[in-house]
């Protein structure tokens, strides 16, 4: 099931990063955005991979629409733009999407692998033999 508040979260967090990393890092700001914010999201969902990676996805393609969105209104909704859009639009979307899947993985095994540390390490966790538990009674 798709969690929209993570979504929101991820997808406000990309176009904040994507736009504060595309002044510092104008072609490499977005890629790192982009990873940056579905690594988050797929630790926020906090279920298995799958959803991480799913989560992950979508935001990358609703951080690309919008984005598109952003360059046409800055551009003051030219029509000579459009077709450069268009291209980019087939470009930009499916490279987010991509980056999001594989960050929204990363974030959940990130969750996954520390979850199993916590567990692993808390103190009366230890399995004890069935022959142990079968002398004290």
């Amino acid at each position: 099931m798709i969690d929209q508040k993570n979504i929101i979260i991820g997808t406000v967090l990309a176009l904040v990063l994507v736009f504060l990393f595309g002044l510092v890092l104008p072609f490499i700001g977005g890629i790192i955005a982009m990873i940056v914010a579905s690594i988050v999201v797929g630790y926020l969902v906090n279920e298995n991979v799958k959803n991480g990676a799913m989560h992950g996805s979508v935001v990358g393609f609703l951080t690309g629409v919008i984005y598109i969105l952003l360059i046409y209104a800055i551009y003051g909704f030219s029509k000579e733009i459009v077709s450069v859009l268009i291209t980019l639009y087939l470009l930009l979307i499916p490279i987010y999407v991509l980056l999001g899947l594989g960050g929204g993985i990363i974030g959940s095994v990130i969750k996954t692998r520390r979850n199993y540390v916590e567990i692993s390490e808390e103190p009366g966790s230890e399995e004890v033999p069935p022959e142990q538990t079968e002398k004290k009674e």
